[in-house]
């Protein structure tokens, strides 16, 4: 039986090799997205590691372990006595400060350096030439002097020599002298994409502890335990080895490639789950086709056992042998991939290639999928009897009854659970509970496509009908729901995922839209695009704008986004030079109290927020700022509930206290009859000199706030191109398989008559109509994903549902596209048959 089983494997080349691309992909990607993982943690732990190399003890606050890592504005910190008790403890052979934190710096086109990348400044001393190696000039003397790095260099356009406007969230411009320029270790000008600007630690301190001397960390060099330090700082302060903080640190660092390598394993994954409908289909397909074969093994001894064997054994070859090629190639995917990151978030970081024992899991993957695949086919081939070895094969379409039975109650469980959600009625279950709904409910409409198929495939088949040839092939097309709606499942569920998000996102972009119109009225608008730091602007800048003549009102917005508390539970904190005007301009109003004059003691919150907490009007709360101050203040008035305005808002008074004290957002409304072209020109003048933010009409707003949710968009439609090129492979197998399967009914067509180019029109028809069947599907399905996620975050903000209607025609024009594609090689198979030969075939 095996040597049966691998001549006619042998024979049938041309159909594994296209089942065998289905598994190579999957695999391939599965096994990219483990060793992407492994290579980067890698990478960045030998990196950080480098940076700790001299590095014995590592002091921070107890109650702010980020604080070491720079990466906060608002990090506790460490007063210069402590420096000296450390440098004091036995064994300490040097004990360093550190500074560090995100500044900002103008570069020479006038723009902010870094905008998605951060500008880290940082107190340069001697230990910094362990780890930063200076390429040219030397490090600061001076309090204004800098040395930068060559990743500075490249981004600013500025050099040695040059004079360079740096400032932070808590200290103003000031002009610094470029006096060196450095690299890290193993020659790469950045550790993570980011900008550096090394100061001395009076300059660092003026710029990032509000000219405090005081330090984020201590960095301790010396035979000393870090218990005998810990004992000398006391318990406000935590002590870690250089081993550690290289963990700690590198852990996040670490986090952008997890991040990348589950999105790479959740695209494979879904590879694999629609090569699983390809492998099912084919194997389906030959098991059919090889009905007398498969008899006259039987007839002559062969039993069920052994048959099924042969069908497993050939799944188990061709999912070895794929799946072995596809890690192959996962490798060197996954080394491609690594330097891609590398190079464009990580800074040109030096790569150490790792293949972890979890992607020989890709392994298993492929040829785990595969033989389950073929199971159901494997087992239909031990059911052919003996008998059928002495007449033609019919295979008359099996009844859908039990499949369509199946699928109705299967997708009415995952309504269900879905519906639970809606209503808040899951319970514990939550969020998971509606997304095994949604899951489920998914898996249902799948095994309902075979019923849905006969319909969907005649209307769509109306279409193509006009011609004998089209005719033929809507037929062709409706001949076997169950293959047909294999076929096309593979194509449906891309479009799905891809329909789905590009709902959400339509949806997003149109409660931008009605909350804009409905809500702001305001005509321009003053911000940044967030990035890598937080757009500010000066409160001068704000005076000015206000005094604009043709600016009749104009509302602003300040924030406390690091830190801040309202009775000991984390609280974002708002505040408004004039909240009465802010108010207004952002159509909020007042349920109880006043905001006029709002008293320095006095805050606004809106009502649901200070029902959660049992609060009303005259409570008194506790809030505690970034800066450790802390206020009793008395809700003064409770605001009605909107998006634009709720929260909890501080009076001007205590704007002093926020990590960032400037304003963050301006919004102006112009005076009736008064060109808004011109008082955007106007603005504009006046915000030459703040590099951060800009004005943008409404249009342009949300325009800006929805332009990443466009790039996201693509990246997925992208990655789901693999999917899709995976549909497109299962077509082509389909057809390729089905020409086979019709020969001798084709060699009659043509024998009565029928053209070549009416036998290519005639597959190419039946193509066509298999690919815009899983799209429309696809479609459906997506739209309805779309509408139920929707729903589920409208409590969230997300009230507007729309539809992407540009890309679903683009879908369907694919579709069409994918399916002309896919009947070139089986419509010219099928158009050189020799008529003789194919009569003959049996």
């Amino acid at each position: 039986m095996l040597r049966a089983t691998l001549k006619g494997m042998a024979s049938r080349k041309a159909r594994l090799v296209l089942t065998s691309l289905a598994v190579v992909l999957g695999t391939m990607f599965v096994a990219a997205a483990m060793i992407l993982t492994a290579t980067m943690e890698k990478s960045v732990t030998g990196v950080i590691a480098d940076a700790f190399t001299d590095v014995d003890a590592v002091v921070s606050s107890a109650d702010d372990p980020a604080a070491a890592q720079g990466n906060t504005p608002s990090a506790t910190l460490i007063p210069a006595d402590v420096l000296e008790t450390v440098a004091g403890v036995d064994g300490v052979e040097a004990a360093d400060g550190d500074v560090t934190g995100q500044v900002n710096a103008i570069g020479d086109d006038g723009k902010l350096v870094g905008a998605f990348a951060p500008t880290i400044g940082f107190n340069w001393t001697d230990a910094d030439t362990g780890f930063n190696e200076i390429r040219e000039g030397r490090g600061p003397e001076a309090d204004n002097e800098v040395i930068v790095s060559a990743r500075f260099v490249s981004d600013a356009g500025l050099g040695l020599g040059d004079t360079v406007t740096a400032y932070s969230y808590t200290a103003d411009r000031a002009e610094y002298e470029i006096v060196g320029v450095f690299g890290l270790s193993g020659d790469r000008d950045s550790l993570a994409g980011e900008t550096q600007m090394g100061f001395t630690t009076t300059a660092a301190q003026r710029l990032l502890t509000q000219g405090e001397d005081a330090y984020m960390a201590i960095y301790v060099d010396g035979d000393v335990s870090t218990d005998a330090i810990a004992e000398a700082v006391g318990p406000d302060y935590r002590v870690r080895t250089g081993e550690e903080a290289s963990e700690e640190a590198a852990q996040g660092f670490a986090v952008v490639a997890d991040i990348m390598g589950y999105i790479f394993l959740g695209f494979g994954l879904v590879a694999v789950f629609v090569s699983v409908f390809l492998i099912i289909n084919t194997f389906t397909i030959i098991v059919a086709q090889r009905q007398r074969e498969l008899a006259l093994l039987r007839a002559i001894g062969a039993a069920r056992g052994q048959v099924v064997g042969s069908v497993l054994a050939e799944a188990v070859v061709i999912g070895v042998i794929a799946s072995i090629v596809g890690l192959g190639l996962g490798v060197l995917l996954g080394w491609g991939l690594s330097q891609l990151v590398s190079s464009t978030v990580m800074g040109g970081l030096p790569v150490q290639l790792q293949v972890p024992a979890t992607a020989l899991g890709a392994l298993a993957v492929g040829i785990g999928v595969t033989v389950l695949s073929a199971i159901i086919p494997a087992v239909k081939a031990s059911g052919v009897p003996p008998v059928a070895a002495m007449r033609d094969a019919v295979n008359p379409p099996k009844p859908l009854r039990g499949i369509t039975i199946a699928g109705i109650a299967v997708t009415a469980v995952g309504g269900v659970l879905v519906a639970l959600g809606l209503t808040d009625n899951l319970g514990d279950l939550g969020l998971g509970g509606f997304l095994t709904g949604v899951g489920i409910a998914f898996v249902g409409i799948t095994l309902l496509t075979p019923i849905l198929s006969r319909p969907l495939v005649a209307l769509l088949g109306s279409v193509m009908s006009w011609t004998f040839e089209g005719r033929l092939g809507k037929l062709n097309a409706g001949r076997n729901p169950r293959r047909t709606a294999i076929t096309a499942s593979a194509l449906m569920i891309a479009v799905a995922l891809v329909t789905g998000i590009a709902t959400l996102v339509s949806s997003f972009k149109a409660t931008t839209e009605e909350l804009t119109d409905q809500n702001l009225e305001s005509d321009l608008i003053v911000m940044g695009q967030q990035g890598a730091n937080i757009p500010t602007f000066s409160r001068e800048t704000l005076a000015e704008i206000k005094a604009l003549p043709d600016a009749a009102a104009v509302g602003d917005l300040y924030g406390e986004l690091f830190g801040a508390e309202v009775d000991d539970e984390p609280t974002t904190l708002y505040a408004s030079e004039d909240l009465a005007t802010s108010l207004a301009v952002f159509s909020g109003t007042v349920a109880e109290g006043s905001v006029d004059d709002l008293p320095d003691d006095g805050l606004a919150v809106n009502e649901s927020a200070a029902e959660d907490r049992g609060l009303a009007l005259g409570d008194t709360v506790q809030v505690a700022f970034a800066d450790n101050t802390t206020a009793q203040l008395e809700i003064a008035a409770i605001l009605d509930d909107s998006q634009l305005t709720d929260g909890w808002w501080v009076a001007p008074a205590q704007i002093e206290h926020f990590t960032v004290p400037k304003p963050m957002q301006a919004y102006i409304q112009v005076a009736e009859g008064a060109d808004i072209a011109a008082v955007e020109d106007e603005v504009d003048s006046i915000l030459a000199d703040e590099p951060e933010v800009n004005v943008t009409n409404n249009a342009e707003f949300v325009e800006q706030q929805t332009g990443q949710l466009d790039v996201l968009l693509a990246s997925v439609q992208i990655l789901l191109a693999l999917a899709i090129i995976i549909a497109i492979i299962g077509v082509v197998n389909t057809l390729v398989l089905s020409v086979l399967e019709r020969t001798r009914e084709l060699g009659l067509l043509r024998a009565v008559g029928m053209t070549r180019g009416q036998a290519r029109r005639m597959i190419t028809v039946e193509s066509v109509i298999i690919c815009l069947f899983g799209a429309v599907l696809g479609i459906a399905v997506g739209i309805g994903l779309g509408w139920t996620v929707q729903r589920a975050l409208e409590e969230e903000g997300l009230t507007s549902f729309a539809l992407p209607w540009a890309l679903i025609v683009s879908y369907l024009v694919a579709a069409v596209a994918v399916g002309l594609l896919a009947a070139i090689a089986p419509a010219a198979r099928a158009a050189k048959l020799n008529v003789l030969s194919a009569i003959a075939y049996e």
